[in-house]
């Protein structure tokens, strides 16, 4: 009997044990619920933060190319960049869009080539509600900017100063840049050191002869006129903008005739600015800001003294654009200087793409402004082409030598090629390149193609022009320049 009682008690006291772990269970699993209801949320929160942060990128990189003159159309496209991220804009920079949504996004220009955009945006939550979160807030920020084309020649407000106190005064702050601005005929030769602007590599007294020239541009060269902020007025000088034939190429400017003879037919024509800063070829012209000069008209005028293109008030701040070309069946070369006279912040002048100059300088050693490369291209290459390069017929060694901003001569490799694109020589090493010897020249009507990688930790404080050392008994050189940096042009970059 006692036995039994004690399996009885027994058994009571496990069903006991079983009642008793019930509630503990249910509770377990409400909070297990109540776990998976916020993990479903606290996903979607990562999910929506992440779409809100590939909308702001997109915004950045759409509106930045428009900075810093155009903000009408920043606003436009940040917005179109937002929306296309299925966000619906209804306020921007504080202001409201008629017919817009909930969504809003500000952004600043914090430099004329970097923008910032913030997106705000809410979105609504599943099962969190019952804590009483019926909505989450989410913002993004992003910061996008674009390269600039990369300045050549110079990092004044004048380009092509070719001697000191020409007519009219030093252009401040540079008063000598070592160089003209340079342009030829297009019945001149262009073995005689203009790429683009010749129609013919050779005439008949070459052999083969009448080569056409495979890099004919007929519209010339291109220089961005670079406005800053709080500009005024703006007025573009040209210094002896046509042609007028000097006794030899050591007088003046050295406008000489060549080949068919006749000189130049010249054209300066002055353009705005636009959102594709790297291509200068599609800006749109301004009424009155052009000059048509045949050869060797009004010289009084023109001819050893400043003239002015044009004048504009208050103008928006961006990469104005100012082109020169020639016309007709002449032949010879045509020097000129450009000067940008700003009321306000100095503007600036230089190349853009590619520039043809012409060294007069009577030393054996000229230093001239290549190229700016800023610190953003760290990690990149610099390519550098120079037509025609270095030559002294003189029977003397020549040299090219390029120099970064620290004054050092960085390791490169160049490759040179004839008219038909075949490689005649190439070269590894410091890149001070022989370009002439007792033989002649070495590069005569050729391309020498010059690749140098800048190093990830480049860093160049204020000052990033690389320079070009010319050493070359003849007092004349002739050539093309151009340079550019491969990479990507548009970017993100971290947020300050």
């Amino acid at each position: 009997m006692r036995r039994k009682l004690e399996t009885i008690l027994s058994k009571v006291q496990r069903d006991g044990e079983k009642g008793a772990a019930l509630p503990i269970i249910a509770s377990m699993i409400v909070v297990l619920i109540g776990l998976s209801a916020f993990a479903i949320d606290l996903g979607w929160l990562y999910l929506n933060s992440s779409k809100v942060q590939r909308a702001a990128d997109s915004a950045a990189l759409a509106g930045v190319i428009y900075l810093p003159g155009d903000t009408a159309n920043v606003t436009n496209f940040t917005v179109n960049g937002a929306n296309a991220n299925g966000y619906d804009v209804g306020t921007v920079n504080g202001t409201a869009i008629p017919g817009g949504g909930p969504d809003v996004l500000t952004w600043s220009g914090l430099a004329d080539n970097r923008l910032q955009v913030t997106l705000e945006s809410q979105i609504p939550t599943f099962f969190v509600k019952v804590l009483g979160f019926d909505s989450f807030d989410i913002s993004r920020t992003a910061t996008a900017e674009y390269v600039k084309p990369v300045p050549l020649g110079s990092p004044d407000p004048c380009f092509g100063i070719g001697i000191p106190s020409i007519e009219g005064g030093d252009c401040t702050p540079s008063p000598n840049q070592n160089f003209w601005g340079a342009i030829s005929g297009p019945y001149t030769n262009k073995h005689n050191g203009d790429e683009h602007a010749t129609r013919w590599w050779s005439d008949s007294g070459w052999s083969p002869p009448e080569n056409a020239n495979s890099a004919y541009r007929p519209a010339g060269y291109y220089m961005g006129v670079e406005v800053q902020p709080g500009t005024s007025n703006l007025a573009i000088d040209i210094y002896d903008a046509g042609f007028y034939d000097r006794p030899n190429f050591s007088t003046e400017t050295g406008d000489n005739e060549q080949n068919t003879g006749g000189g130049a037919d010249t054209h300066f024509e002055f353009y705005t600015f636009d959102n594709t800063p790297l291509d200068p070829t599609d800006n749109t012209p301004i009424a009155g800001c052009r000059f048509d000069i045949n050869s060797e008209t009004s010289s009084g005028t023109y001819e050893n003294r400043w003239a002015r293109l044009c004048t504009i008030a208050n103008p928006p701040p961006g990469i104005y654009v100012l082109r020169v070309w020639t016309t007709g069946n002449l032949g010879g070369t045509n020097q000129y200087a450009v000067r940008a006279d700003a009321t306000g912040p100095d503007a600036r002048v230089y190349g853009i793409n590619d520039i043809s100059i012409f060294v007069n300088r009577p030393s054996s050693t000229s230093i001239l402004n290549l190229a700016e490369v800023d610190q953003v291209h760290a990690g990149k290459v610099l390519e550098i082409d120079l037509y025609d390069a270095g030559e002294d017929f003189g029977g003397s060694n020549a040299y090219m030598e390029v120099k970064d901003p620290a004054g050092n001569t960085p390791t490169c490799t160049w490759a040179a090629f004839d008219e038909g694109g075949a490689q005649t020589a190439s070269g590894t090493g410091n890149c001070r390149i022989q370009t002439a010897n007792s033989g002649g020249p070495l590069f005569n009507g050729e391309l020498l193609r010059i690749q140098i990688d800048i190093a990830s930790g480049y860093t160049c404080g204020s000052d990033c022009w690389w320079q070009m050392r010319i050493e070359n008994n003849a007092p004349q050189d002739r050539t093309t320049w151009a340079a550019r940096v491969i990479g990507n042009p548009v970017r993100l970059t971290p947020n300050p």
